[in-house]
């Protein structure tokens, strides 16, 4: 039996549902016949590389049909697709390639500078794919469309259902790793046989095969296009969107350099779009403003609308639901390792946990519920199997408690006595702004590099569309809010961090008053920072 997002993909491609659109990208539309192609010219392509099973593949641009056509391709060849984060600088694009294996790096053409100002330094990347609609920029590189013409002859497919997919992320205990993911076990973490287009099917269980579920699908009536506002290199964007492909459910994009909720508005209109992703207020928040200032109905085709990865305000479900009543609105907590473990309530903070999430306080015993014991949250069910290349990582997040496997999410809660978990917060320290991780340690580590700093602290302030702001304060000598250079440290920061890592604003402190063990009171450097802001906005 072979569970795997590339295979069912390939067989809607050459059936019934052949000629349905696949990709939807601002107004190119790719059928699931012309995926089909595209796909194994570029698994056939990738294969005469001689790589090995599971082999790396980077994909580095921004949403395109490219994006999707790129990781299908791969997957039928028995490759795993890696995410790269659009917005990183030279060094942090530099280090994931090398730290996750990168074998074949496919890059949009606005990065080829970049990738050709990186290439010495990249130690087992061997083939570069650069996705433009003519000649290639970077001579070392082939163009994608060469390969969607690639005989296929030679293809052999590799579609197992423990074949993988690497989701790079910061993830619950640090700096970017790769999480692996089989085929398999996102499958049926996502239940793509139940919900979305298979929903009208009713089914109790999952079919007996991918050849029975592909019959039950065929039979359902055409689903409208899924649309994912947020970039498909995090996880929240491409889970749905694999799991919609495979359901024979069209996918539309756009290449907005910045979120233009007026845009995407008249794609949904143009293409009937049936459901949004989003990651919190980051979208919702223009989304919102946008849809209420056109008052006209650009939103009426929405049926329903999937938020994970950073806060969802009570304020803006209430202003879609007022748009759309009968909405289906899931708004999850979760992870690249957890998929959604809890759904939100109608109160802030608390969250209805799936049955397989369990919560366990330091002594691994299972909190009580109206207990008021502070425990940390486990999901359990169809998880990963770790960490690419880590080990101990791996081991301290994929836990096994009373012979059951979960996934250590790190947020810690309380479990009411009605059994609904009570948000803390997590048990690292990791700002999540607008879906972004940014690990406090390593943009402290840059500031205490220059020379006018001698001590930094990141935290987050809270802030009404992106959840948290980056926040640093900094003590040095001589150093105060006169003497301070905001700019001139942003633009060093800049020139090492991706934009959503750099701090929005930056505080100078007389002495961090750290205390023996070198550990510094959080809470009163929150609270300084937070009345800086607010004297800010006394003027």
């Amino acid at each position: 039996m072979s569970w795997n997002y590339s295979e069912a993909v390939d067989r809607i491609g050459q059936g019934a549902m052949a000629d349905r659109p696949a990709l939807i990208h601002e107004n190119t539309t790719i059928s699931f016949a012309q995926l089909r192609k595209r796909a194994r010219g570029i698994g056939a392509w990738m294969q005469a590389l001689q790589l090995e099973r599971h082999s790396h593949i980077g994909h580095y641009m921004r949403n395109s049909n490219a994006y999707m056509e790129t990781f299908i391709g791969s997957s039928l060849a028995g490759y795993a697709h890696v995410n790269i984060n659009y917005r990183y600088q030279n060094k942090e694009l530099e280090d994931l390639c090398n730290g996750l294996d990168i074998k074949v790096l496919v890059y949009g053409v606005e990065f080829a500078e970049r990738v050709a100002q990186i290439k010495p330094q990249l130690t087992k990347t061997i083939a570069f794919v650069e996705v433009t609609e003519s000649a290639p920029v970077n001579d070392f590189a082939v163009s994608l469309n060469d390969l969607y013409l690639h005989s296929a002859d030679t293809l052999q497919k590799n579609t197992a259902s423990d074949n993988q997919i690497l989701i790079a992320t910061g993830g619950t205990t640090g700096l970017p790793k790769g999480t692996q993911w089989l085929h398999t076990d996102l499958w049926h973490k996502m239940s793509v046989w139940s919900f979305g287009a298979m929903a009208p099917a009713a089914l109790k269980k999952p079919p007996e095969s991918i050849d029975q579920y592909i019959e039950i699908l065929q039979e359902l009536p055409p689903s409208a296009p899924l649309f994912p506002l947020c970039p498909l290199m995090h996880g929240t964007g491409l889970m749905m969107a694999l799991s919609a492909l495979a359901q024979a459910s069209p996918i539309v994009t756009t290449d907005n350099l910045r979120f233009d909720a007026d845009k995407c508005l008249d794609l949904i209109v143009a293409h009937k779009v049936g459901a949004l992703v989003i990651v919190g207020d980051a979208f919702a928040l223009p989304l919102l403003d946008a849809v209420e200032q056109r008052q006209d109905d650009c939103f009426s085709s929405i049926n329903a609308l999937i938020s994970s990865g950073a806060i969802l305000s009570d304020a803006s479900r209430a202003r879609f639901l007022a748009l759309r009543s009968d909405m289906v609105l899931m708004d999850t907590l979760g992870s690249t390792e957890a998929s959604g473990y809890a759904l939100t309530s109608g109160q802030a903070g608390i969250f209805l946990p799936m049955p397989t999430t369990k919560v366990f306080d330091d002594d691994m015993n299972e909190v009580r519920p109206g207990s008021d014991v502070i425990g940390i949250a486990y999901a359990g069910g169809f998880s990963p199997i770790g960490y690419y290349n880590e080990p101990e990582k791996t081991a301290e997040t994929f836990v096994t408690i009373n012979g059951q496997r979960y996934v250590r999410t790190g947020d810690r809660c309380t479990v009411r006595a009605d059994g609904m978990l009570e948000l803390l917060g997590r048990d690292s320290n990791v700002i999540n702004t607008g879906g972004e991780k940014v690990y406090t340690v390593e943009v402290e580590q840059l500031l205490l590099r220059h020379d006018a700093i001698e001590d930094a602290v990141l935290v987050g302030l809270p802030h009404p569309r992106f959840g948290k702001m980056v926040t640093a304060v900094v003590e040095g000598p001589n150093l105060n809010k006169n003497s301070l250079d905001v700019q001139a440290l942003q633009t060093y920061l800049k020139e090492q961090l991706a934009d959503y890592k750099v701090p929005r604003k930056i505080y100078a402190i007389s002495s961090m008053q750290r205390f023996a063990n070198g550990k510094v009171d959080y809470s009163k450097i929150t609270t300084f920072a937070a009345d800086c802001l607010a004297k800010e906005g006394d003027h």
